[in-house]
């Protein structure tokens, strides 16, 4: 079928390209209503006057149904597809166009364990997720009929998830977990799956990251806690962390840097009573250990030093994680003092393997806790020489990507179980508040820096994070309040004086001239940002938010697609910058597609509205005005203007079109 209607989740109609066809908002409802009161097939002119229209004039219905029917006509004609058809008195669904909700209907009722991923893949969100109906009646309607596919997709995946066998795809079920918990987040089918697969993986850390969170989550919104099987479950899966050490900030063992040290050759750690010096911040220690040759394989043994050499420079570009030099971490693999690593302080250990298959080369990649020699993860990959230097570049960065997102939610997990919590552990709450884009955890985030930066003043991740959060309630408060901006470039200024190396100081300094207008300095500070760190995610989609301003979409578009690609499970905010940048390349069925994958599309709700406007679909713009409206009750499209920082007038005036077609003031 080449006409795709998809009712689970934002609502949408895509043509064989994938393209999003604009038709009627109220046609989404129609359908449907005829799919679960209509048997599927068709419903009555009677009943769908009745519930599009509430009233009692039913003449004045079934002009409007009439008419409403023959804009969906219009629609079907222009773009070739059949998406309803019209009898005397019922109007019939077509067969020709593939429904997402039909196809939900036909795998739920057969209730199989093979159907778990195509009803993940179905079940997008809510049926006609942010779409308002107007009538009492009509909403009460669509209500209850969400509460019964949501119950329906809880019901189907919670009884076969954990019966899953062991022949089942493991990174299926990952997924397949995860989304009954995004679902339903009180689903302990959904979290002892993962704890499970977590640990039959050797990552402890992430059990916990799951065993907590689920804990959090029923205590502060059922105040009740989890089921006593999930919490044995837990305790099985987990056994009692050893103490070690004598740190009481963290648990972990800190001496003297190994740098300050006479000799790394003659260190005897059990003999040496040099005093403790714990890092101030709290910001793990990570060493990098190369591979040993394998005979015979010059050529990969190359390939993966050189690999494993720019997974340590990137590591070295997060400023919030302290990294043993290269010539150190040779000298601790070459002369077999793994023993050394709790007398240097350091937290985990990355270490390599090359292993041979036959004619194949493999490289083995394990992140360890040092104190106890935990795997943390794994991951292998294939070395040959046709790969390009460009695949490594890649595969660099998965590593570097896994590395830190790993040893993040361990000092997560930390920070759970060993109070008190350092600067880090706070920097680390900070970031995890900023995912979701909407003031509340804005403000969260920046308790969370504040309460590092009272531990140690001077830390930059904090310093800048702090700076974002002023930033972004800038933006959410829809630009009122300068002093937020103010105090914002002083902290980001603060973070390069401190430490010039760090890409977040320039990062921030690069955001706040923009939004003053300055289009050349902001473009420069982020390039400095991208010279200290080019595969730092969020720092691209700044950048590329900068570059939409400054009127260079398609170059602010390339480097979205680079941060997706970074960060593919990415927030809110990236998916904003690129429907801008698609809005200013007068893509506006690609903008709304964008804008679509926000979990929360308030803050882009003017550029949704202005988007139907370009495409001529004003009832839809016209929801979007009422949405922003409620939000921002003196909304004006004069003031807004005047604050909205963009280089090039016809840009601008493009976007005032749009708005102001949307039924803006």
């Amino acid at each position: 079928m080449a006409f795709r209607l998809k009712l689970l989740g934002p609502p949408q109609l895509l043509d064989h390209e994938s393209r999003l066809v604009p038709i009627p908002a109220k046609a989404f409802a129609l359908v449907a209503y005829i799919l679960l009161n209509g048997g599927g097939a068709h419903a009555s002119r009677a009943a769908l006057r009745q519930f599009l229209w509430e009233t009692p004039d039913t003449k004045t219905a079934a002009t409007n149904l009439r008419k409403f029917l023959l804009r969906i006509r219009d629609r079907q004609k222009e773009f070739g597809f059949e998406l309803i058809s019209e009898e005397r008195d019922h109007v019939r669904l077509s067969q020709s166009v593939e429904t997402d909700l039909a196809r939900f209907q036909r795998v739920v009722s057969r209730h199989g364990p093979a159907d778990l991923t195509a009803l993940c893949d179905l079940y997008r969100g809510e049926l006609l997720e942010g779409f308002v109906l107007e009538e009492p009646a009509a909403r009460d309607w669509l209500e209850v009929q969400r509460a019964k596919l949501r119950e329906a997709f809880v019901s189907a995946v919670s009884h076969s998830v954990e019966a899953a066998d062991q022949s089942a795809d493991r990174m299926s079920l990952r997924v397949i977990a995860r989304r009954l918990i995004e679902v339903d987040p009180y689903n302990e089918s959904g979290h002892r799956t993962l704890m499970r697969l977590f640990a039959e993986d050797g990552e402890p850390a992430r059990v916990r990251d799951v065993y907590r969170s689920l804990e959090q989550c029923l205590r502060e919104e059922l105040d009740t806690e989890p089921d006593a099987v999930t919490t044995e479950l837990f305790r099985a899966l987990t056994p009692v962390r050893a103490s070690a050490g004598s740190s009481p900030s963290d648990g972990r063992p800190r001496v003297e840097p190994a740098f300050a040290r006479s000799d790394v050759h003659s260190m005897d750690p059990e003999a040496s009573d040099a005093p403790l010096a714990p890092n101030r911040s709290g910001a793990p220690k990570v060493t990098v250990l190369p591979p040993t040759s394998i005979g015979g394989q010059d050529f990969g043994h190359q390939i993966v030093v050189s690999l494993i050499e720019d997974v340590t420079i990137g590591l070295c570009r997060f400023r919030s994680l302290s990294v043993v030099a290269p010539h150190t971490a040779w000298e601790l693999t070459t002369s077999g003092k793994k023993g050394l690593f709790s007398s240097f302080g350091i937290d985990y250990s990355v270490e390599t393997q090359l292993q041979k298959r036959g004619d194949e080369l493999w490289l083995s990649v394990k992140l360890l806790e040092t104190l106890g020699r935990r795997i943390l993860w794994t991951d292998q990959y294939e070395v040959t020489r046709t790969n390009t230097s460009h695949h490594y570049r890649r595969l660099s960065l998965r590593i570097l990507t896994s590395l830190v997102n790993t040893i993040e939610r361990s000092e997560l997990a930390r920070y759970d179980t060993e109070p008190p919590p350092t600067a880090y552990h706070h920097y680390l709450a900070g970031q995890k508040h900023l995912r979701t884009l909407d003031l509340p955890h804005t403000r969260r985030a920046r308790r969370a820096f504040k309460l590092a930066l009272s531990i140690v003043p001077d830390f930059v991740p904090a310093l800048s994070g702090l700076a974002r959060t002023l930033r972004l309630e800038w933006l959410l408060l829809a630009r009122g309040d300068t002093d937020l901006l103010t105090e914002a470039e002083r902290l980001a200024s603060r973070s390069v004086e401190i430490d010039p190396d760090d890409a977040r100081g320039y990062r921030e300094l690069g955001a706040y001239n923009l939004y003053v207008g300055r289009f050349d300095e902001s473009l420069k500070a982020f390039g400095e940002a991208e010279a200290r760190n080019p595969q730092f995610a969020d720092l691209l989609i700044d950048s590329a938010d900068a570059l939409t301003h400054a009127c260079e979409p398609k170059h602010a578009l390339q480097k979205v697609e680079l941060a997706i690609e970074l960060n593919p499970l990415c927030p809110d905010y990236y998916w904003w910058i690129a429907g801008g940048s698609n809005f200013h390349l007068h893509l506006y069925s690609e903008a709304i597609a964008c804008l679509s994958r926000m979990r929360d599309q308030t803050p882009a709700y003017r550029l949704m509205a202005a988007s139907w406007a370009r495409l001529g679909e004003r009832e839809q713009a016209a929801e979007y005005v009422r949405r922003v409206m409620e939000v921002h009750p003196d909304f004006r499209v004069s003031d807004w203007l005047s604050i909205l920082p963009i280089r090039d007038p016809q840009y601008e005036r493009d976007y005032e079109q749009g708005l102001r077609e949307a039924g803006f003031d």
